[in-house]
């Protein structure tokens, strides 16, 4: 028997992930109803997913549930202090209520756990904006396009490489002078 409640546990764990996978592709489309429903049952099971409870938050306050999304949002950042997405959207319901002081410092917090994510730079311009705060709003509407650029290039490159494999499979079974002609034409990555 204690053999197996590991494994029951990892079963657990593994259907958990299952439904959070399914949960955030629902979400990412804009089925927020169905999303809630997957992060609800997650949560039923295991009040202690700081992601769900993140989701769930994000979702309540886009539907106009701002005191739930709030409840569900600072019980996210208890259980993971360092999920920014979970200060980003906290900061959006202070955002809809009008607190732009108090929003500007949770997306603050976000970038300051991810520097890495437009979005947490966008929300900052909006807010400076509404306080007033001109230069700052476009300093940080600034790094937001600066790193969607760097996201766009990332992904092309890592696009042109799978096409590069993809070329290199195909034509890998070409004879080698008709890969020198190919060469000399300036398809130089496929030799």
């Amino acid at each position: 028997m204690c053999s197996q409640r590991p494994q029951e546990a990892l079963m657990e764990h593994e259907e958990r992930s299952a439904i959070l996978k399914e949960a955030d592709a629902l979400y990412a489309r804009g089925k927020l109803e169905e999303a809630l429903e997957l992060y609800r049952r997650v949560l039923a099971e295991d009040d202690t997913v700081a992601w769900a409870h993140s989701r769930t938050g994000a979702i309540l306050a886009q539907l106009g549930d701002l005191d739930a999304a709030e409840a569900h949002l600072r019980r996210a950042i208890e259980l993971d202090p360092k999920l920014p997405q979970a200060y980003s959207n906290l900061g959006n319901v202070d955002y809809t209520r009008g607190a732009y002081e108090a929003a500007l410092e949770k997306y603050k917090k976000a970038v300051e756990l991810d520097p890495s994510n437009p979005t947490f730079y966008e929300n900052l311009h909006a807010a400076y904006k509404r306080l007033g705060k001109i230069y700052e709003a476009v300093e940080a509407i600034k790094k937001a396009q600066q790193l969607k650029r760097l996201q766009v290039r990332e992904q092309a490159d890592r696009d042109m490489a799978q096409l590069k494999g993809s070329v290199k499979r195909r034509l890998g079974c070409l004879p080698g002078a008709v890969l020198l002609a190919l060469a000399a034409l300036g398809w130089a990555f496929i030799v």
